[in-house]
């Protein structure tokens, strides 16, 4: 349970940090030495990182994490494909393997607490059934 906690705060604060980090790394105005793509990137993977990690701290929608695989993979190939300053590639390489590794690491939710979904409803009008 505590590493889904973990997890599950975590991986946003790795998001909070990306959208930040143009600013306080100092690229994100930089326009003449163009890694305006670099401060993109990071401002639009951190919102979903962010996203999809808050919605996975619920048992219920736990498996959501596995959306944050595609985010993680993107920050670590991003340095290759964007131009991107000293700072921002170890950011956004450091951010990627603790996405990529905080996400595989979570544990899967106990889903039989939920009641088995829409087959449980006639089941349970019959049970208890007042007539």
């Amino acid at each position: 349970m505590w590493r889904n906690v973990v997890v599950s705060v975590v991986v946003p604060a790795i998001g909070v940090e990306l959208m930040a980090a143009p600013s306080l790394l100092g690229f994100a105005f930089d326009r003449a030495t163009d890694f305006g793509g670099a401060a993109d990137s990071f401002r639009t993977v951190g919102p979903i990182i962010v996203a999809a990690g808050f919605l996975s701290a619920f048992r219920i929608t736990r498996a959501l994490r596995w959306f944050n695989l595609v985010p993680g993979l993107w920050l670590l190939a991003a340095p290759w494909l964007l131009p991107h300053p000293g700072d921002a590639v170890v950011n956004g390489l450091v951010a990627g393997v603790a996405v990529v590794l905080l996400t595989a690491s979570g544990r899967r939710a106990d889903l039989s607490r939920y009641g088995g979904g829409w087959k449980a409803i006639p089941r349970r009008s019959q049970e208890g059934a007042v007539e």
